[in-house]
């Protein structure tokens, strides 16, 4: 088994290390670009590990985040009727643009306390404050609007935050629920009642339900049954390590021993070792911090070299190259319990990695690590194997920067690794409720297929109209898997690609299977084996 650090919501983690944090304070953060922050290597680099992990459960990934993510001095401001606010900043930009620069966990304070709204007018409000409230603070919408608004940015519609409220609201969780609601309540994954973040669940899921916010709130289960069907009332499992560089806060920490700092190298180590979730204060793009979460690829890759570098590796340092496809090199494969292995004297192009791992037994597949601790422990076995680089299951073969391990993002044959025969429209008549099963490959186009992500659709080449589809809602073993008329979120037809299977988005525990080995067998559902059976590769 793979072992994991789970730190759960405590900091003995960093407690344990020395601290040396050095954020120069003559960094001049308002003449950086986020824009550009976003298209340089680090933007990029980050922007494509969040895309590893989306099958991943969230216990296994790795997130930044911001700690107060309110409490910025861009909000500083003071008035002579009625004081001054955030004068105790612990970040410098806006809660949007920290979205903007990759801070999937936001934290907002939420409390029931006074507002100044006129010259006689001092009622009670949910407003976003920090200890000590001012009659000035913000409105805990204002916080809210800034993460719907980057929400309902279409090029954000395939990310996921954890949006953390901690609670101060004197249980006037009605409020709370309606303002939530009312700004992005359709967004919320609903927890479905009290209880922690499950260990199971994924961005995959998230997404899968048309949602992006997993939202959290302390305190325990809430008087409002709308509030807690809602809201998780825990972390659970995924393990998380905050800053708190305020004045209030290093007072307090002197008296805790708690952190009132983290170093760009306790960024690397906390996910390397395991943890989940790091929440920075002061989050600018050019401390080294933001940089010290890539733990994929070398800097400035990939760059596709010649035009022709469209696989992985893992090199030597353990960081990560794109190169030529034809070239030889071992494998990475992963059994299904998240231990890794290299054939030896194995040594092939990249497309051979299926093949290769199957050698290993019916556990183990071709596979690429999804978080940084996954790939501290390749680079482990790698090295232990006597090798120096490995090819790892992630490519952007079918769109130049699409990297998507085992995907299909043109019309392509999908071929199962035991038999090498292609997924099959079978009698080549594209109809509701034409068979599905594994024929000799031809590239006809009854044989190509296409993976839409965003839909889960698995659209047929012959005629795009039909879709991969689970005859009768039969989503068991032994379910059959046919084409019908594409029908955009049903789930019948709604499909994630897990590393080199596909599986039905509404059950991962399933997988489409090639019954057998011969041109004509069927094709159906099967529970996860890790058999080659089970894998699929494209032409």
């Amino acid at each position: 088994m793979c072992w994991r650090i789970k730190m759960n919501n405590t900091l003995k983690y960093f407690r344990n290390l020395t601290m040396a944090f050095a954020v120069g304070s003559s960094v001049n953060v308002m003449a950086d670009s986020i824009d550009s922050f976003n298209q340089s290597w680090v933007g990029q680099a980050l922007d494509l590990q969040r895309g590893l992990d989306v099958n991943a459960p969230i216990i296994d990934n790795n997130i930044l985040g911001t700690h107060n993510t309110y409490n910025s001095e861009v909000y500083t401001a003071c008035d002579f009727s009625v004081g001054c606010r955030y004068l105790d900043p612990q970040q410098k930009y806006s809660i949007r643009d920290q979205l903007r620069m990759g801070a999937r966990f936001i934290e907002l304070d939420v409390h029931w306390t006074t507002k100044m709204e006129g010259i006689f007018s001092y009622p009670k409000r949910l407003l976003l404050c920090h200890g000590v409230c001012s009659i000035n603070d913000k409105y805990a919408t204002e916080g809210f609007d800034e993460v719907k608004s980057w929400l309902n940015d279409s090029t954000n519609a395939d990310e996921v935050i954890i949006l953390y409220v901690e609670d101060d609201t004197e249980n006037h969780h009605a409020d709370l629920y309606n303002q939530l609601m009312s700004r992005f309540g359709s967004k919320i994954y609903s927890s479905g009642g009290c209880g922690s973040i499950p260990d199971s669940l994924t961005k995959a899921d998230v997404l899968a339900a048309g949602k992006q916010v997993i939202l959290w709130k302390d305190g325990g289960c809430s008087d409002n049954a709308n509030m807690a069907g809602l809201a998780y009332s825990g972390l659970g499992n995924v393990g998380r390590i905050w800053e708190d560089g305020t004045t209030l806060g290093t007072i307090s920490e002197f008296f805790t021993g708690g952190i009132d700092s983290i170093s760009a190298s306790e960024v690397s180590e906390a996910f390397a070792a395991g943890g989940n979730i790091v929440n920075l204060d002061d989050m600018v793009m050019n401390d080294g911090r933001i940089e010290a979460a890539v733990w994929s690829w070398n800097p400035n890759e990939p760059n596709d070299y010649n035009g022709n570098e469209d696989c992985a590796t893992q090199t030597g340092s353990g960081r990560w190259n794109d190169i030529n496809c034809s070239n030889a090199y071992a494998y990475a494969c992963e059994d299904n319990e998240g231990n890794w292995a290299v054939p030896y004297s194995m040594s092939g192009t990249w497309i051979n990695g299926n093949s290769a791992c199957a050698t290993l037994g019916a556990n183990y597949h071709f596979s690429v690590p999804t978080n940084s601790h996954s790939n501290q422990a390749l680079k482990t076995v790698k090295e232990a194997s006597g090798y120096n680089t490995v090819w790892l299951n992630y490519d952007d073969r079918n769109v130049e920067g699409n990297w998507a391990g085992v995907q299909l993002n043109t019309f392509a044959e999908l071929r199962d690794q035991r038999a090498g025969l292609c997924m099959n429209l079978w009698g080549g008549n594209a109809n509701n409720g034409a068979d599905v099963r594994l024929h000799d490959c031809s590239g006809t186009v009854n044989e190509r297929w296409w993976y839409e992500a965003a839909t889960g659709l698995i659209r047929s080449e012959l005629n795009p109209n039909y879709c991969l589809d689970m005859m009768g809602g039969n989503i068991g073993n032994g379910g059959n898997v046919q084409v019908w008329t594409c029908i955009a979120g049903h789930q019948n037809m709604t499909w994630d690609i897990v590393g080199d299977t596909i599986r039905p988005r509404v059950n991962h525990n399933l997988a489409i299977d090639a019954y057998g080995d011969d041109s004509g067998d069927n094709i159906g559902l099967w529970s996860v084996h890790g058999g080659s059976n089970q894998s699929w590769s494209i032409h």
